[in-house]
C-alpha cells in the first residue's frame, strides 16, 4: 500500500517504530515499519477498502477504512478511521512514546 520512507541507509537500531491509533486516539499497536504497520491494521478490522489515506505530516497518516459487509442482522459499523505515525510524530504530537497498546504482542 505505501512506500516507506527511505530507512535502507539508516542504521537499524536508529529506524523508529510506528504507532497505530484509532478515532479515539487510543493506542492500538507498536510496529516495526509502516508496511506492518498498515497490515495489521486493515487485519484489525477486515479491511477490504482504503478509501482514503492522508498524509497529515512527514511520518504521519490518517485513513478512512470500509471493513467487509457484515453479515446480516450484524449491525456493526464499516468504516473505520485509524492515524499511523512514526515515534518522532508521537513524540511531537505529545503523546507517551512508552504507551502500552491494547494489542501489544504478535499475532
Amino acid at each position: 500500500m505505501t512506500e516507506p520512507p527511505n530507512e535502507a541507509s539508516v542504521p537499524p537500531s536508529a529506524v523508529l517504530p510506528w504507532y497505530v491509533y484509532d478515532r479515539h486516539a487510543n493506542l492500538l499497536r507498536v510496529a516495526g515499519s509502516l508496511p506492518e504497520a498498515e497490515e495489521w491494521a486493515f487485519a484489525h478490522w477486515d479491511v477490504v477498502e482504503v478509501a482514503d489515506r492522508e498524509e497529515v505530516a512527514a511520518n504521519d497518516y490518517y485513513y478512512l477504512l470500509y471493513a467487509k459487509k457484515p453479515d446480516a442482522g450484524d449491525f456493526h459499523a464499516r468504516d473505520f478511521q485509524a492515524r499511523i505515525v512514526r515515534q518522532d510524530r508521537v513524540v511531537a504530537l505529545g503523546r507517551d512514546p512508552e504507551a502500552t497498546p491494547l494489542h501489544p504482542g504478535k499475532d
